[in-house]
């Protein structure tokens, strides 16, 4: 019986032990693909004469397509506050 109590005290000792420090692995930012996209700007019509009403609805496409792509920009800011920078 004498010969165990050793091998029971080593087993029991190593429980004490302290145990190894996580892990730790830094894992590069993938930014989802629909943020990298803005939309794109509307195309000027052919013609040179344009109504009131297809002027307005010109700066509206083109105000949109810019406010999707600031919505994006200010996505990938928030996500890394190093590549932008504060506004």
């Amino acid at each position: 019986m004498l010969p165990a109590l050793p091998l029971c005290c080593a087993m029991l000792s190593t429980a004490c032990a302290p145990a190894a420090p996580p892990e730790i692995r830094l894992l590069p930012l993938r930014l989802p693909d629909a943020l990298l996209v803005c939309a794109e700007a509307p195309a000027l019509p052919a013609s040179d004469q344009l109504t009131q009403g297809q002027v307005a609805e010109l700066l509206l496409a083109y105000d949109a397509a810019h406010g999707d792509c600031a919505s994006h920009l200010a996505a990938v800011r928030r996500l890394n506050p190093a590549a932008g920078g504060e506004q």
